[in-house]
């Protein structure tokens, strides 16, 4: 389903094992890293997290609901 997320958001995000990566777009180090400390917080290791260009974030379903927002809170 990742290919679907890059055909339809400029920017997607993807986790594995704990690492940030943009798979779609640019981002600055520091966002990727302070992105995957927050993956350790919440013991994500695997997701996907796509940005629409709205400023609306598209989570998989392996973020839990509490990290939403703090997730949202570093992208922005």
């Amino acid at each position: 389903m990742l290919w679907l997320q890059k055909l339809l958001h400029p920017t997607v995000i993807v986790i594995r094992d704990g690492r940030a990566t943009a798979a779609r777009g640019r981002l600055p180090g520091a966002v990727l890293r302070d992105l995957e400390l927050l993956c350790a917080d919440f013991d994500i290791r695997r997701a996907t997290i796509a940005l629409d260009g709205r400023g609306r974030c598209h989570f998989s379903s392996t973020v839990p609901a509490n990290a939403h927002q703090r997730i949202r809170n570093v992208l922005s």
